[in-house]
């Protein structure tokens, strides 16, 4: 699937405390699973966990979503801060 924007990066390559914006869901299945938790294309959310080759866990809202790794592959953001950036 060809992307929209080239600024946009897969859930998985996202670093803990990221905040980020969903731009895209390729799995219409997990695209169907998210909105039940009120997350959707255009949510703003951020990278909560990270755990080693296994899930990754956002927060949205109040929820925490644990994402498993091959899906997080089917999840394109667009960065919108880093932890770090608050720092400085």
């Amino acid at each position: 699937m060809e992307l929209s924007n080239s600024k946009w990066v897969a859930l998985r390559a996202v670093k803990k405390g990221t905040r980020f914006i969903v731009r895209q869901i390729e799995d219409k299945e997990m695209r169907t699973q998210l909105l039940r938790f009120g997350l959707a294309e255009g949510s703003e959310a951020v990278c909560f966990e990270r755990l080693p080759l296994g899930p990754v866990i956002i927060k949205h809202r109040r929820q925490e979503v644990a994402i498993g790794e091959e899906l997080t592959k089917k999840i394109w953001v667009e960065v919108i801060a880093n932890q770090n950036d608050k720092e400085h």
